[in-house]
């Protein structure tokens, strides 16, 4: 099985020219056989080890989402709770009073798809603590009404918003109440927000529209722009090693195990039916005829990240690489597939 995972990683190394990438097959049993292959950086000597951290990009909304779920089981949430209540924002736009957390996370509740360009810039440069940044963002965002609610349409602002909920839910930081609610419990020491030390994100080395193509340079962690503001941690800034991702992904081959509920897990994977309805909730459902039950991929321009679980619930393929570009990610959805075939 390894040799088989470690020929279809290098083909796809070697068709994409990704300068790092890791896959691995996660049964429902707990057993992943994984493997590595490529540099840290493109054009570098250093090889890709087993311990290395992936950026998993939007892959994290599923534990934003497992995180509020937990808070639910315990009686401290409840998804149909008003969002906007739950922000203190009881004098929000018209509209608002209605939108739900469950709307939200399900990305039916009219929230605009991202922060502006001006606002995230200014969130790189803010000394304000994130919680503060959080909150007046939220404020500011619940000003003008939800455009178009109950219609599907992708947003990290929402996630956003739903962190800050669960700020003030927790009484911490989102980052602190992933860590005590998700992380921990799982034993997922690896995990941490931004861009990993290493290896390094590739950016494309040209955007057209919003399509990243070219073979570009690595980004140090230490700039700035190697990722999306903290601000935006819980709609995906999380990198963490392949086998602790493993362990959050055997909760939902497993139905929930003993850390959620499987109506829980249902209430997060299930697509109800409405205006353009593709979305759970950081999951999407896997094509009719194929044989993919669920599916997730993130990307913050310079990682991608693809997870598929098989339609009878019995293994997860995971892959990452260290490269953003557009075309990486049918890539790596088609490697995927592969995997599930061994």
């Amino acid at each position: 099985m390894a040799g088989s995972l470690s020929t279809l990683l290098t083909d796809f190394r070697r068709r994409y020219k990704v300068p790092g990438a890791a896959a691995g097959l996660l049964t429902k049993e707990g057993s992943l056989s994984a493997a590595f292959v490529g540099t840290t950086t493109r054009g570098g000597s250093t090889p890709i080890s087993e311990t290395e951290l992936w950026h998993i990009g939007s892959c994290a909304k599923s534990m934003t989402a497992a995180l509020y779920a937990r808070l639910v089981e315990r009686g401290d949430a409840s998804w149909k709770a008003p969002l906007a209540g739950l922000l203190g924002e009881h004098n929000s736009a018209s509209g608002w009073n209605t939108i739900s957390v469950d709307d939200v996370l399900r990305h039916k509740g009219g929230v605009r798809p991202n922060m502006s360009v001006a606002s995230m810039n200014a969130a790189l440069r803010s000394a304000l603590p994130v919680v503060d940044q959080r909150r007046e963002l939220a404020h500011a965002t619940l000003q003008k009404p939800p455009r178009n609610p109950g219609q599907t349409r992708y947003s990290n602002l929402g996630y956003t918003l739903v962190g800050t909920a669960i700020e003030r839910i927790c009484g911490t930081t989102f980052e602190e109440a992933l860590g005590t609610h998700v992380l921990e419990p799982l034993g997922i020491r690896s995990s941490g927000f931004g861009a990993p030390p290493r290896p390094s994100g590739h950016r494309g080395r040209l955007a057209l529209g919003g399509t990243h193509v070219g073979r570009g340079r690595p980004v140090p962690p230490s700039n700035p722009r190697s990722d999306n503001p903290p601000i935006m941690s819980p709609a995906g800034r999380l990198h963490l090693d392949i086998h602790d991702w493993a362990k959050f992904h055997l909760v939902f081959l497993n139905r929930g195990g003993d850390f959620l509920n499987p109506s829980s897990i249902e209430h997060l994977t299930s697509v109800p039916p409405g205006h353009g309805a593709n979305q759970g909730m950081g999951w999407a459902p896997g094509p009719p005829k194929s044989n993919i039950a669920l599916g997730q991929q993130g990307s913050n321009t310079m990682w991608i990240a693809t997870a598929l679980i098989n339609r009878d619930y019995t293994k997860t393929a995971l892959v990452v690489c260290n490269d953003g570009r557009t075309r990486l990610i049918p890539g790596s959805g088609r490697l995927a597939m592969s995997l599930l075939e061994i």
